[in-house]
C-alpha cells in the first residue's frame, strides 16, 4: 500500500484550489494567497492533471466548480479546516499562560504549594493549577503539563525527568512535647508513636523505617492510625505523638519551631523526587519558566534545609 501523502496532491495544491473555489476566481485566490493569477491556474491545472477531470469550468470573468469540482471542495474545506484547528490547539498549549502539575496530597500541600505562592509574586500573569491526588501515576503526569514523581527516573512510558531532591526521612514530633531520652532508633519506642497506613500511594511506615536499623516492629492494637501523611503530621503537631516525616515537608516547620527531629538518625533510601513531563509533546512557553525556576529553587532549598536540620545559620541572598 503507497504512503498517504503519494496517494494525495500536494496541500499546496489543494490550498490554491480551496481559495479559487470560495472566490470563484483564479485572480482573487491570488490576491488572497500573496501570489500571481498565472501561480494559482498552474496549480490548479495540476490537480486537473492528477485527477484526471476538470474541476473548474473557466468562464470569462469566474470559474465555476464542475460537479467533481463541488464535491472535491466540500471534502478540503473539511480537512484544511480541520487542519487549522489542530494547529491553533497546538500553538494554544505552548503559548497558554495555565500550567497544571500534578502530585501527591502531601507535595502539594507542604513543598509545592508554598513555592507556587512565591512564583506567582514574580510571574503573575502564569497561572498554576495542582492537581494533587494519591491516585498518582506516570499516566497522570503525562497528560498534564508537569507532575512531581517519586522513584529512580527509571519510567515506563516516554516521560523526561529531572531531579528535585533525596528521600530522607526523620522521626518527627511537635517543637514543646516531652520525650524520653533518645540514643538509639529503638529508644523511640518508649514514646507514643502516630502511625498512618496510606490506601494507594505507597509511603514508607514505622516498619519500613525501623527495619532499616534492624529492628522488627509491629504496630500496637491500641495505636494512632492515619490514611494520609498530612493527618499523622498534624497529630504530631498537636503534640499527639511521634511521626515519620519527609525531609522535603520539614523546612517551615523546623524554621518556626513548630516542630523537632527526635533523635540523630533518619532513613535515606537513595530514591528521589522528580519533576516529570511527557517527551512526546513541547512544553509551553510558561511550562517552561516554571520548570526552570522550580528546579533552581529547588536546588538552593536542599542547602538551606541541610543547614536548618544541623542548625548552622544561613545568612539570606
Amino acid at each position: 500500500m503507497k504512503p498517504l501523502f503519494k496517494q494525495l496532491p500536494p496541500l499546496l495544491t489543494l490550498t490554491f484550489f480551496e481559495a479559487a473555489a470560495r472566490h470563484g476566481s483564479f485572480t482573487r485566490a491570488a490576491d488572497e494567497l500573496c501570489v500571481t493569477q498565472s501561480a494559482v491556474s498552474k496549480q490548479i491545472k495540476l490537480l486537473e492533471e492528477y485527477l484526471g477531470i476538470e474541476v473548474f469550468y473557466r468562464e470569462r470573468r469566474q470559474v465555476v466548480l464542475t460537479d467533481d469540482g463541488q464535491k472535491l471542495f466540500i471534502d478540503v474545506k473539511m480537512v484544511l479546516g480541520q487542519l487549522a484547528d489542530s494547529c491553533n490547539q497546538i500553538r494554544s498549549h505552548v503559548y497558554s499562560k495555565n500550567i497544571t502539575i500534578v502530585s501527591t496530597v502531601a507535595m502539594a500541600n507542604y513543598w509545592l504549594f508554598p513555592r507556587i505562592a512565591r512564583f506567582n509574586m514574580e510571574y503573575p500573569d502564569i497561572n498554576i493549577n495542582i492537581y494533587a491526588t494519591d491516585d498518582i501515576d506516570e499516566e497522570h503526569c503525562r497528560k498534564s503539563d508537569l507532575g512531581i514523581l517519586y522513584g529512580y527516573d527509571k519510567w515506563q512510558t516516554n516521560l523526561t525527568g529531572h531531579y528535585l531532591f533525596r528521600e530522607r526521612i526523620y522521626p518527627i514530633c511537635a517543637y514543646d512535647m516531652p520525650l524520653t531520652e533518645i540514643n538509639t532508633p529503638e529508644d523511640l519506642l518508649n514514646n507514643r508513636i502516630v502511625h498512618f497506613d496510606p490506601l494507594k500511594w505507597r509511603w514508607m511506615n514505622w516498619g519500613d523505617w525501623f527495619s532499616y536499623f534492624g529492628i522488627h516492629y509491629h504496630v500496637p492494637s491500641n495505636s494512632l492510625i492515619f490514611n494520609q501523611v498530612p493527618l499523622a503530621v498534624n497529630a504530631a503537631l498537636k503534640g499527639m505523638g511521634i511521626t515519620l516525616g519527609w525531609e522535603f515537608m520539614l523546612k517551615e516547620m523546623l524554621e518556626n519551631r513548630f516542630i523537632k527531629i527526635a533523635g540523630d538518625f533518619y532513613v535515606e533510601t537513595g530514591r528521589a523526587d522528580y519533576l516529570v513531563y511527557s517527551t512526546t509533546k513541547p512544553l509551553s512557553a510558561s511550562a517552561g519558566i516554571f520548570r526552570d525556576w522550580l528546579l533552581n529553587d529547588a536546588e538552593k532549598d536542599v542547602a538551606q534545609l541541610d543547614a536548618i536540620v544541623n542548625n548552622i545559620d544561613i545568612q539570606a541572598d
